[in-house]
């Protein structure tokens, strides 16, 4: 199979997607998961091309598709948000060569401290590719999800104030501050991505008038990314955002949750989530506090 590799355009987004939206239900149905996994507009994947084009890069057999690989960089951080492959043309080597030239926005800017990325827990053979390129299993991840109507009759105030998080750019110094607390590194534009009407709710969670953490939650009830300062109650803070969440009736809340957050996994055990979905981070060198961030999502973070 003859295979040609070009920086993505815009028009190749929706095709890439339908790529995505294949290769991860095939996967899921080998495992014995639902194939549910639907087709969402390429917001994210548009705002990143526009941004960094360098980033974005598909893989093209015979005229079509067959591959689609998407990083982004914030500082001297690479993250690998997408990287699959058609389902039938996935031992030709393709997932390499996408993996390689994603790779190059780092070399392009003079290298990068870390590379990262998060992945199923079950798909071994993703992370045979990961590992000899120098990533390695660094975290657990587990997607949590609840109905509604169970959290309803559970939940209990924290204690904690929730107002929305101030239009960008106003709110830029004490996210960015969490962020570098948290994360290790600041990602200022994807809050202004996320304030300009991506997340159907950003919030400030306060504790006696201090900021103590940030949650954005989407129409589907779907909480994340979600910060907490340290020295706070991530409990507490989560609890908090689960509330919130709630306030805009979804069927039910999801979250993504670190292994090593581990009063969040009890307190959502008690509250009745159920694991839905095992992911891992891999990276080059450890990076952020796992017991203080929930990611949004594979692609984001």
């Amino acid at each position: 199979m003859g295979v040609v590799y070009r920086p993505a355009a815009p028009e190749d987004l929706e095709p890439a997607l339908r790529i995505v939206q294949e290769a991860y239900n095939d996967l899921r149905s080998r495992h014995g998961l639902a194939a549910n996994v639907g087709l969402r507009p390429p917001l994210f994947q548009r705002f990143c091309l526009a941004a960094d084009p360098d980033g974005l890069w598909i893989a093209e057999a015979g005229g079509a598709p067959v591959g689609f690989g998407f990083a982004w960089m914030r500082q001297d951080f690479w993250y690998l948000a997408q990287l699959f492959v058609r389902p039938g043309t996935q031992a030709g080597g393709v997932g390499q060569g996408l993996l390689s030239r994603t790779l190059q926005v780092a070399e392009r800017r003079g290298g990068a401290a870390n590379r990262t990325l998060i992945t199923m827990a079950y798909n071994t053979a993703s992370q045979g590719l990961y590992i000899r390129n120098g990533l390695y299993p660094r975290e657990p991840l587990l997607r949590l999800a609840a109905p509604a109507v169970v959290l309803e009759g559970r939940i209990a105030s924290a204690g904690l104030d929730v107002v929305p998080i101030e239009p960008w750019p106003a709110s830029r110094d004490w996210l960015g501050f969490l962020d570098e607390a948290v994360l290790g590194f600041r990602r200022e534009d994807h809050h202004a991505f996320l304030l300009g009407g991506f997340a159907a709710r950003a919030l400030r969670i306060e504790h006696g008038g201090r900021s103590v953490g940030y949650a954005y939650i989407s129409a589907e009830g779907h909480i994340g990314p979600l910060a907490v300062a340290p020295c706070a109650d991530a409990a507490a803070v989560v609890t908090a955002a689960i509330r919130c969440a709630l306030e805009g009736r979804p069927n039910q809340v999801s979250m993504v949750v670190p292994g090593q957050a581990e009063r969040v996994l009890e307190a959502a055990a008690a509250l009745g989530f159920r694991i839905e979905e095992p992911f891992v981070l891999l990276s080059a060198q450890p990076f952020g506090s796992w017991s203080n961030y929930l990611p949004s999502n594979p692609g984001f973070l």
